[in-house]
């Protein structure tokens, strides 16, 4: 079986994740490793060494000064030693190969990774809601999929329904591709097209593990890190 390793959030001086996200991974049919956040390149590298494939998990903003620009007022609670080593993981594993997949502050985590930057608010340019006031597994707003892109062969449509709990959004996707969009323009999912299997999406598929499509998304990920692992 695949090991997948699913960094955690930083919650009161404490790693934390949902149970979400390891019980999709684990329906799959890989195994979740959990990736507490710690300093230190070597101990970073170890980790990617010991896995099959990555997923960034959702969480707090970025900081600004990842992408060149400083923090505004509405930028909030920030992690700078989660966001070096996300940002560490999410460049190494786009230069080796390794396959990954973000997830909301995830998906962002990888524009950045990439060159690309942030809405460090997207208030006043939304026109759907999407920090949604509904239950985490309720599809609060459709996105248009790219065609041909991995997204769509994925999920096998141009259109998705999806849940959406987010104040920030990618701006500009760098040497990544933009492959979904809400109806208000707003990016929804961003991949590495030379990559073979790299995407990341800001809705947040661990919720919707009982639709065909956001199981879809794990099965994806399980697949490409089995082929990953039979190639180490």
């Amino acid at each position: 079986m695949p090991r997948i390793g699913i960094t955690c959030n930083i919650r009161d001086g404490e790693n934390t994740l949902s149970l979400a996200y390891s019980q999709a991974v684990a329906r799959s049919g890989a195994i979740p490793l959990l990736l507490p956040v710690c300093a230190g390149k070597h101990l970073w590298q170890q980790m990617l060494a010991n896995v099959d494939g990555l997923l960034l998990s959702g969480g707090g903003d970025p900081d600004a000064v990842h992408f060149g620009e400083e923090a505004t007022p509405a930028q909030g609670q920030v992690q700078p030693e989660r966001d070096q080593m996300e940002l560490f993981m999410a460049q190494r594993a786009l230069s080796c190969g390794l396959p990954l997949l973000g997830i909301c502050r995830g998906a962002q985590v990888m524009a950045i990774a990439a060159g690309g930057t942030l809405h460090q608010d997207i208030v006043h340019i939304a026109g759907v809601q999407h920090d949604q006031r509904a239950p985490k597994n309720y599809l609060i707003h459709g996105v248009r999929i790219k065609e041909k892109s991995l997204l769509h062969r994925i999920v096998g449509g141009n259109t998705l329904r999806v849940n959406s709990m987010h104040h920030q959004s990618v701006k500009t996707p760098g040497k990544l591709q933009v492959s979904a969009k809400a109806f208000d323009g707003i990016i929804e999912a961003v991949e590495a097209v030379q990559h073979p299997f790299a995407l990341g999406v800001q809705w947040h598929p661990e919720w919707m593990t009982k639709y065909l499509q956001g199981r879809a998304l794990f099965h994806a990920l399980k697949q490409a890190a089995l082929a990953y692992g039979r190639r180490q």
